[in-house]
């Protein structure tokens, strides 16, 4: 059976739509949306994974930090050497560029991963996804404090709606589930603000260098960072076949590609926008969880997609219309 709308294949309407209906930054605005959701379904099929590999192996959230920043960055900066040649060294001739690209490895990259599985073993992985998607919150303080801009009301509601559909749906509605110890609160707060760190801090130098090697560079900085704290050379399990796809899959697919289409999707929208739409992360995976783990759908998981939904469609449709 084939849709059609007006005589067209669904498929060519919609494209139809999109090529005749927007202006070029209604566009952009598209392809950040559909960047953004496609980080987050990463990000949620890699976070089923890493819950296993927890589960079966017995690793430390400082190794697999370690392990995923050191291949993913190997791999990108080779990719990004074989194109642009000695230009990848481009964004190491000027001196200025040292401390503030330091810190976007280390307070962005590093910190968005490490501590957010810090805050898992703090507290449980409810906790820390509730935590960390309170990074909206500080990109609109950071915002108002560094660039003067004040954010619409109807922006800051689209973003506690987020949230509350992010808490609803880690906690199905059984605010039990939270472990609220000091540590877990302080670690969950600080992957937080590497969430913010992490969709702020690069865009100058993706803008200069290109995504690529900022990306590359980045993640190998980040990776010789956190090896200092967890060397990736010393193993707490056998490695086995099972083992070694669940890592390779992480780091290049869940890592590298991921941190990649974020990076473009943050050059075409906000990072208000970027960091909202991340809560299709644990949308992802809980969809994912109904398709192969047996997870059962109830009326707290249907609420939850709905709040989460909802305000990604909205908060896109807002930068849409003050872009006409």
């Amino acid at each position: 059976m084939k849709w059609q709308i007006n005589g067209l294949p669904l498929f060519s309407f919609v494209l139809s739509c999109y090529n005749k209906g927007m202006n070029q930054y209604q566009k952009k605005i598209v392809k950040g949306t559909i960047y953004s959701l496609l980080s987050g379904l990463i990000w949620g099929i890699c976070g089923i994974l890493g819950e296993y590999f927890f589960t079966h192996y017995q690793v430390s959230s400082g190794w697999i930090t370690s392990m995923r920043l050191t291949l993913a960055g190997s791999l990108v900066l080779v990719w990004s050497a074989m194109q642009l040649k000695s230009q990848v060294l481009d964004i190491w001739r000027d001196k200025k560029n040292y401390l503030p690209f330091l810190a976007y490895a280390i307070l962005g990259i590093f910190s968005v991963q490490y501590f957010f599985y810090l805050c898992v073993e703090y507290s449980n992985a409810a906790t820390a996804t509730i935590l960390q998607f309170i990074s909206p919150v500080f990109i609109l303080f950071y915002n108002r404090l560094v660039y003067q801009k004040r954010a619409s009301k109807s922006a800051i509601f689209y973003v506690l709606i987020a949230m509350l559909g992010v808490c609803l749906m880690a906690t199905k509605g059984d605010l039990s589930q939270l472990s609220m110890t000091p540590l877990a609160l302080i670690t969950g707060l600080l992957s937080a603000m590497g969430v913010m760190f992490n969709v702020i801090l690069p865009q100058p130098f993706a803008k200069r260098y290109g995504f690529v090697p900022t990306v590359g560079w980045g993640m190998i900085l980040a990776g010789l960072f956190s090896n200092v704290l967890s060397p990736v050379y010393k193993l707490s399990f056998t490695p086995d076949i099972w083992s070694i796809l669940i890592c390779l899959i992480i780091a290049f697919f869940g890592t590298a590609f991921a941190f990649f289409i974020s990076m473009k999707a943050v050059s075409l929208v906000s990072p208000l926008v970027v960091s909202v739409i991340s809560a299709s992360e644990p949308l992802s995976s809980a969809l994912l969880s109904v398709l192969f783990l047996g997870l059962v759908v109830d009326w707290s998981l249907l609420l939850a997609m709905t709040l989460i939904i909802l305000p990604m469609i909205f908060l896109s449709v807002e930068e849409a219309k003050e872009s006409k």
